[in-house]
């Protein structure tokens, strides 16, 4: 990978957006976490994620395993077009990132 990254961690509470699924696959709701600038000027947002956490219990040596599954979050990275927001969010994020930037 040439050239250097731009990382830009957003500050809690982690503003929300809508996440494009690729194959007309839907929409996820999620929360930006992370904003990185790769090189060539590709911008992949980290988000987290809702998801499936799939646990399982043995409570003793060689009796049978309880399992289950239970919501959770997972972070994805995803590139910037798949990711929606509000207009205000996007701004503010822009501002930031500038400030961000011309401080560095």
């Amino acid at each position: 990978m040439t050239g250097s990254n731009q990382r830009f961690e957003v500050p809690e509470p982690h503003p929300e957006c809508d996440v494009r699924l690729p194959g007309n696959g839907g929409v996820v709701h999620g929360r930006i976490k992370i904003v990185d600038e790769r090189s060539k000027g590709n911008v992949w947002i980290l988000v987290a994620l809702p998801c499936w956490i799939r646990w399982s219990t043995q409570i003793e040596v060689g009796e049978p395993a309880h399992e289950g599954i239970a919501p959770g979050v997972e972070d994805t990275w995803v590139p910037a077009f798949a990711v929606e927001t509000e207009d205000d969010v996007y701004t503010e994020l822009k501002q930031r990132y500038r400030k961000l930037k011309s401080v560095s």
